[in-house]
């Protein structure tokens, strides 16, 4: 178990995870929490997660930025009209 002490931010009041812990629930900095409150008890938990390997197609596919895929194929192409360097067969 760790201790740590609320702090005052702004109008927030702050709770720092320690870092082993963040890790082993698998947390990095940006990571989204849901935190809920039942009396004294407080609970913290990934916001929306879904585990790895379950998403759905539709998920994967929102995910991909199609101007880095363009720039990515664009970059690929210059090197396939390249004319030859060597002893390449063609």
């Amino acid at each position: 178990m760790s201790l740590t002490k609320l702090r005052q931010q702004g109008g927030a009041v702050v709770l720092t995870i320690p870092s082993d812990i963040a890790a082993r629930a698998g947390w990095r900095v940006g990571t989204v929490l849901d935190v809920t409150a039942d009396g004294e008890a407080v609970s913290i938990r990934p916001s929306g997660r879904v585990a790895r390997g379950r998403r759905t197609m539709a998920q994967l596919l929102a995910g991909i930025d199609e101007n880095e895929i363009r720039v990515f194929n664009d970059a690929l192409s210059d090197e396939m009209n390249d004319t030859p360097q060597g002893r390449e067969a063609i």
